[in-house]
């Protein structure tokens, strides 16, 4: 026998055994396996014949091969049929000629619901898929019913913003992606399974969701050949999700892959004689979101071009037209402001034809659909440009003069016209704010817009209105259903809200309503935790049913967040938004009950003014528009004028901790870089409020200093307020005033009322110590050992806890069993997850005891903890207004003053520190007075600095939160 006979015989076994085992599963598609699994049995014939036709010129393993091949494939072919069969024989549903038919009619009513908008008809598309996906298992269609199932609940989604259609997309997808079945079948599931997950991350926030959209949109366009319809789409989506990745992690690489990826399926649709306008409108926005990165006109003209080819190729009507018209509209106002800051005087084509078009775009959009709000914020952006370019060109900004109309010829451009641009801008940024569909990220954008249209324009009454929408919506941006990381990190985004809220209020006159934004806006989750542990006995009194309800939600809520399944399942996640959703309400319902409107609450004025008989409390509120100092004194809400900048206050920041983690230079360059912070925030800061304090502090007659808590806000959280002043001389808050902490006045409140509750008269404390002078992986703190011992001697009974036997597991054990609670231990920082700080105990290697840990923690009524280390008064600058470190969340786990640093502290200063305050402390237990932190923190500081006049650095670290 000649060797191409062989060669095919060869082939022909080969064949058979490919098909008859693995058709379907490499195929993908209908009728994987019977057809070639016919042409392999054909082929196998065609070779046995071989051997009767070339009798005696076959090798003797010929023959037998084939007859070993075939049953190998009989018998492999069997199995699989077996096994399909059992999924098809399982589902009751099983029908896979009707599940083709309503995957037709559903194809047909999606085409007819992208023209007619009818929803009754995109409600049947969905019905039919999903009766597709439920009759086909273990057909090899049922990927291809399963997409379609995907991408109808995902359109429903996105024209009615129902989070249920889009959990049950992303269920469904990620269902069937685990079932049998590769090549580009799959790759198409998975394609519109990145899509529904990459949505829900840019509406919800969960990080995970964006990292399995990156992961399937990668692996679909790994599935989907190139050659395949498919390709430019399944590129084009997964270039949605790597913007995603960009926006959340500022990484410019990934936007140059997004933009490489849109770039191939408009390549891909070009080199085949068509245009798709999704893609190319998708890469108008990937091609103005680098120009704006880069100032690059190169890109914005591209994206122009681009823009205008989308808009070339989709007629009006069809389902994207409205969102092409908005993507160039937003492209040629991006290369109206690129162009004002090179040119003197550019022209207003650009921005004239971005508002026609952005009026254009909100014509096709529904009143309810979702998507009138983004274009609303494009409308609205354009506007404002229009007319504060024309402002600013007018002679002192007020009257008319002559230029480029929107018809490129010129004429006079009135007061009238700017206005009206104004009002109409406000208009469309307050509806898409407003918006009862739209998405939370896009309603807070429109709220901000909408805030700084009205504030830059002195309407200072709708900027406060505007304000109050967007805290209002700060809760649902950082949703129960997110991991704790996530809601960080989405809150981190809209730091300073609150303060610019605060100033828009004191404008209008309002300085109440300015500690109400003070206090809303900010320390969201730090009020979450507070709402759960409200005490309801009042309820429980007047609505014993609500209060029922009000326990069973609060237990579940604490259940849930403290268990979270590391798949984070979407029942679980459901649930959780349920939860949320419900207890919202709840609180609704029992605010709205006579005398319970402060219910889990932040404190009424009139409890504030009561609060402030202890001593005044003051809002360090530094913004864009003007900055204050707002002090609740037992007389009234007032606010001191304070010439002070946000850039200004982080450029202090900035000086400080470059000054403090200094490794070249001496002592003597670091205390003069402290001392110039300090001096700066006495002649900013401390010296108007005493000089407006003077009359209320000449009144005070109770025994030691005047008591003062400072609130301060934004880059001042991260300064030592406490320690203000000039070197020698009185001119510092160390010689006026006995200085505390609190993130809000709710945990203020909280404090005082724990303060009572927790009272026990004559009751001497039992310490908690926990020491490390040894830490696996860390240097040894000599001073630790020290301080223990120092405790022990004045409060004896301390319960002591070192080294080996400082576990994370001990220590939370111990805890509730002492009053007081001393730490001297090392510290981990996360600056990108605050809550992820935290202590390190023996085993933190495995787990250290962590912020989160902590501020789950439910004590009762402990009296202090003294945090001896470094950094447990401080957190990242963006999630300052949260006040997320070890600090608050003592505080929050019941104990009603804690004593912290706001830097790295010297181990033998916290070790004499720790011996002055502790002296203090052990003199009023002893007399029966007040155990009073702050004043003991105050005479420390002033010991220390004594002892070290000239290095603030080494005692201005220390400070007292709580009361």
């Amino acid at each position: 026998m000649s060797d191409w006979p062989l060669a095919i015989g060869v082939l022909g076994t080969l064949t058979m055994l490919f098909f008859c085992c693995a058709g379907d599963r490499l195929i993908g598609r209908a009728g994987g396996r019977t057809p070639w699994g016919i042409l392999g049995f054909v082929v196998s014939q065609l070779v046995q014949k071989g051997i009767w036709l070339f009798p005696g010129s076959t090798p003797a393993w010929y023959g037998p091969s084939t007859y070993v091949s075939a049953m190998v494939a009989g018998f492999a072919g069997l199995a699989r049929h077996q096994l399909t069969g059992a999924e098809q024989r399982a589902n009751p549903d099983n029908n896979p000629l009707a599940a083709n038919e309503h995957a037709a009619a559903g194809e047909d009513q999606l085409r007819s619901y992208a023209v007619s908008d009818d929803l009754a008809v995109l409600d049947s598309a969905v019905d039919d898929f999903r009766t597709a996906a439920r009759q086909s298992v273990g057909h090899a269609n049922h990927l291809v019913h399963v997409t379609g199932r995907i991408r109808a609940a995902r359109m429903r989604y996105e024209r009615l913003g129902r989070l249920r259609d889009l959990d049950e997309a992303i269920e469904a997808g990620e269902r069937a992606s685990r079932a049998r079945g590769a090549g580009q079948a799959r790759g198409r599931l998975l394609c519109q399974l990145s899509t529904a997950l990459r949505l829900r991350y840019d509406h919800l926030g969960a990080a995970d969701d964006l990292a399995r959209a990156v992961t399937t949109g990668r692996e679909a366009v790994r599935l989907v050949p190139s050659r395949s319809p498919h390709f430019p789409g399944t590129c084009g989506q997964f270039g949605a999700a790597l913007h995603s990745e960009f926006l959340r992690t500022d990484d410019m690489d990934v936007l140059e892959q997004a933009v490489a990826q849109v770039s191939a399926a408009v390549d891909w649709s070009d080199g085949r004689g068509y245009r798709r306008a999704a893609d190319r409108a998708t890469l108008c926005y990937l091609l103005v979101q680098r120009g704006k990165r880069t100032g690059s006109l190169v890109d914005i003209d591209r994206a122009v071009r681009t823009g205008r080819e989308a808009l070339e190729t989709i007629a009006p009507g069809e389902a994207l037209y409205g969102t092409c018209l908005s993507n160039l509209g937003l492209a040629l106002r991006t290369r109206h402001g690129l162009r004002a800051g090179a040119e003197r005087e550019p022209a207003t084509d650009d921005l004239d034809e971005a508002v026609s078009l952005s009026e254009r775009a909100l014509s096709t959009a529904p009143t309810d659909a979702p998507e009138r709000a983004v274009y609303q914020v494009v409308a609205a952006l354009a506007l404002r440009d229009r007319g504060q370019y024309e402002t600013a060109r007018a002679p002192g900004g007020a009257a008319g003069r002559t230029g480029p109309t929107a018809s490129g010829g010129t004429g006079s451009t009135t007061g009238d016209d700017r206005t009206g641009r104004l009002e109409l801008a406000l208009d469309a940024a307050r509806a898409a704010a407003t918006h009862p569909r739209a998405d939370v990220p896009t309603r807070m954008r429109a709220g901000l817009l909408w805030s700084d249209i009205a504030a830059s324009g002195a309407r200072y009454r709708d900027a406060v209105t505007a304000f109050e929408t967007v805290i209002d919506l700060l809760p649902r941006l950082a949703g129960r259903e997110l991991r704790r990381a996530d809601q960080e990190d989405r809150l981190g985004r809209y730091s300073g809200i609150a303060a610019d809220a605060a100033a828009c209020a004191l404008f209008e006159g309002a300085p109440e309503r300015a500690v109400a934004m003070l206090e809303l806006g900010r320390g969201v989750l730090l009020s979450r935790e507070l709402d759960l542990r409200s005490d309801i006995g009042e309820l429980r009194a007047r609505e014993p049913s609500l209060a029922r309800e009000f326990e069973e939600l609060r237990a579940s809520l604490m259940e849930g967040r403290a268990r979270r399944p590391s798949g984070d399942a979407a029942d679980s996640r459901s649930r959780r938004r349920a939860e949320g959703e419900r207890w919202d309400e709840l609180l609704r319902e029992i605010r709205a009950l006579d005398g319970l409107a402060d219910f889990a609450g932040p404190p009424s004025p009139q409890r504030l003014l009561a609060g402030a008989a202890e001593g005044a409390v003051v809002y360090l509120n530094v913004s864009r528009f003007r900055s204050d100092a707002v002090i609740i004194a037992p007389d009234g809400i007032r606010s001191v004028p304070l010439r002070v900048t946000p850039d200004e206050a982080e450029h202090r920041q900035r000086a400080l901790d470059t000054a403090l983690a200094a490794g070249d230079g001496g002592e003597a360059e670091r205390a003069a870089a402290v001392y110039e912070v300090l001096g700066w925030l006495w002649d900013a800061l401390a010296e108007p409020v005493l000089n407006a304090l003077k009359d209320l502090h000449a009144a005070h007659r109770g025994p030691g200093l005047p008591r003062v808590w400072w609130v301060p806000t934004g880059s001042l959280a991260l300064l030592p307020v406490h320690a203000a002043g000039h070197r020698g001389g009185t001119r510092s808050l160390l010689d006026r005033v006995i200085s505390s902490y609190t993130p809000t006045m709710r945990s203020l409140a909280t404090a005082r009322t724990a303060r009572t509750a927790g009272a026990v008269p004559g009751r001497r404390p039992v310490p908690l110590a926990v020491t490390m002078s040894s830490t696996p992986g860390a240097g040894p703190l000599t001073g630790a050992e020290a301080e223990a011992r120092m405790v022990r001697g004045l409060f004896p009974g301390t319960v002591r806890l070192t080294d080996a036997d400082t576990t994370r597991e001990r220590v939370l054990s111990a805890l509730p069993h002492h009053p007081w609670a001393h730490f001297a231990c090392h510290t981990a920082t996360d600056p990108d997850v605050p809550s992820r700080s935290g202590l390190l105990l023996h085993d933190h290697q495995r787990r250290l005891l962590s912020v989160e840990d902590v501020s789950r923690l439910e004590l009762g009524s402990p009296e202090l903890a003294y945090l001896s280390s470094c950094d447990t008064a401080r957190t990242a600058p963006r999630h300052a207004d949260e006040a997320i470190h070890l600090a608050s969340a003592f505080q929050l786990a019941g104990y009603r003053q804690v004593i912290a640093t706001l830097w790295r502290v010297e181990d033998e200063v916290s070790s004499v520190f720790a011996e002055n305050v502790y002296a203090e402390l052990a003199q009023a237990v002893r007399t029966g007075a007040p155990v009073d932190a702050a004043a003991a923190v105050r005479r420390a500081t002033l010991a220390v600095r004594e002892l070290c006049p000239n290095l603030p650095q080494v005692w201005a670290s220390y400070l007292h939160v709580g009361c």
